[in-house]
């Protein structure tokens, strides 16, 4: 290699380490938003679930009602 091809070499990778920078930041971005959504679906689950808790708990206070009032002579 002479000493003319050496800035452009220097030049060639600098611009392929831009280029890897720039791919890294566009993962990086993409990687934060997906971030963000998971937790958006976690906190909606999280509200599912404590609901579905809170019908369950309804649901056993009235089967148990039911099979007294059963027990009972019903």
């Amino acid at each position: 290699m002479t000493v003319a091809e050496l800035p452009d070499r220097h030049d060639k990778q600098i611009a392929a380490l831009r280029d890897l920078v720039k791919e890294g930041i566009k993962m990086v971005v993409e990687i934060r938003h997906l971030t963000l959504e998971t937790r958006k679906d976690i906190r909606k689950l999280a509200a599912m679930q404590l609901a579905t808790a809170a019908a369950q708990e309804r649901t056993d206070s009235s089967l148990r009602a039911f099979i007294d009032s059963m027990r009972g002579g019903g």
